[in-house]
């Protein structure tokens, strides 16, 4: 299996194509360069100079749906369609960040199901099969008409939280009540009680309020606020100022993917002490409050199978 990276998370994919080269010491899984430019009108190309050597062969296309998310699903499209010209056997896709994944159910009369449209357009013919990392809707592979596998980043998050925080002083925290199974899971795993933030969200502006806290006392403890993905931010800033005004020590707050599409300049001002992410989405910006944690081993393992 040959590995290629799309244009959203070129680092991830090279990490994943050494961890597979260094187990198996195979040089099949090494990272075949790409070139994707772009016409005068705005066209995506794609150019794969491979000389034969993905004839007959299983590849690998790793890409997230981050922003430009439109043009980073079209580039997928793109490359699977050059991949299959080229006579390659199959193609496996990793997509760690799904974009449009929010976009689950119908909210309004007249809206789009987003999530299942994106999948109905992945679910190609010549896609063997699709890894998802820590979705927000468990139901979401379900919109795939190829295998699709949903993968979870927690160990990853535990090995480091054991390292970083004293459990014997801890507490998980879900940031909202639509995510107290995800908080109780993980909760479960660390052998750690949780309590619920009271959250609201004014739907016309987007404004998030933390109103209150249910479950134990967070005096004096860390918490760890287990969430699945950052988007604006505003949830994180929310969550911390109540539960540090609740009297928490420190504020950690976990997610597995990190969008930031309002940047960190407000988070970093924020209550919160860290924010742990992973890189399955590629971050170009420096924070002295942010973590990132590798997930490339995840993939790895599961493409071995």
């Amino acid at each position: 299996m040959y590995i290629i990276a799309g244009s959203s998370n070129p680092p991830l994919a090279k990490k994943i194509a050494n961890k597979l080269g260094t187990t198996t010491k195979s040089k099949k899984f090494q990272l075949i360069p790409i070139e994707i430019s772009k016409f005068a009108n705005d066209e995506k190309r794609i150019w794969i100079n491979d000389n034969q050597l993905l004839k007959n062969q299983e590849v690998c296309l790793i890409q997230s749906f981050n922003a430009p998310v439109d043009e980073h699903i079209i580039e997928t499209l793109l490359i699977i369609d050059a991949l299959e010209r080229l006579g390659a056997k199959s193609v496996t896709l990793i997509i760690p960040w799904l974009g449009y994944s929010l976009q689950d159910k119908v909210f309004r009369p007249g809206e789009a199901i987003a999530a299942k449209v994106v999948a109905d357009v992945i679910s190609n013919h010549f896609v063997e099969r699709v890894f998802l990392l820590d979705l927000h809707n468990s139901s979401i592979p379900g919109f795939f008409s190829v295998p699709t596998y949903h993968l979870f980043a927690d160990e990853i998050f535990i090995n480091y939280l054991k390292k970083a925080i004293d459990f014997n002083q801890a507490l998980i925290a879900s940031p909202d009540f639509g995510g107290i199974k995800r908080a109780r899971i993980f909760a479960e795993k660390v052998g750690l009680d949780m309590v619920n933030i009271d959250k609201s969200r004014d739907l016309k502006t987007g404004q998030v309020t933390a109103h209150d806290l249910h479950g134990p006392s967070v005096e004096n403890k860390t918490v760890v606020v287990i969430d699945d993905v950052i988007i604006s931010g505003s949830t994180v800033i929310e969550s911390a100022a109540l539960l540090k005004k609740k009297g928490a020590r420190k504020v950690y707050f976990v997610a597995s993917h990190g969008v930031f599409c309002n940047g960190l300049a407000e988070i970093n001002n924020s209550e919160v002490d860290q924010i742990v992410v992973s890189n399955s989405i590629q971050q170009k910006q420096n924070n002295a409050k942010l973590k990132i944690l590798d997930i490339s081993s995840i993939f790895a393992q599961e493409l071995l199978h």
